[in-house]
């Protein structure tokens, strides 16, 4: 029975957690980022990872990019403005997993 009512709770959890979704704020036009100066590191073991939009206040704040270390085996997708109905809205970078043989192509 204890079974049963974990296995539940798990359900509602999920089903909960799959209907919030993120806020998204809609513009009229899409938005410049700012000028960003890149500055050069020493080492290869990091990827820059460029600045994006993020939500604060229902509205649009730019938050700069950063270097960060490597992750074998994935590659950095850079945001970008989606239109939808009634203007557009900004969809995050994310990691995107790719075969080895492909990230050494890219890497090495």
């Amino acid at each position: 029975m204890k079974t049963l009512q974990k296995t539940a709770v798990l359900f509602l959890f999920a089903l909960l957690m799959t209907s919030v979704s993120k806020s998204q704020v809609v513009v009229a036009n899409k938005l410049n980022a700012p000028e960003t100066n890149i500055q050069n590191i020493s080492n290869r073991t990091q990827v820059w990872i460029s600045g994006e939009w993020i939500i604060s206040n229902n509205d649009y704040v730019w938050s700069p990019g950063s270097w960060v270390d490597k992750r074998p085996g994935y590659i950095f997708l850079p945001g970008y403005w989606k239109q939808v109905k009634g203007g557009w809205i900004w969809i995050s970078g994310s990691w995107k997993s790719i075969g080895m043989k492909q990230w050494n192509n890219i890497y090495a």
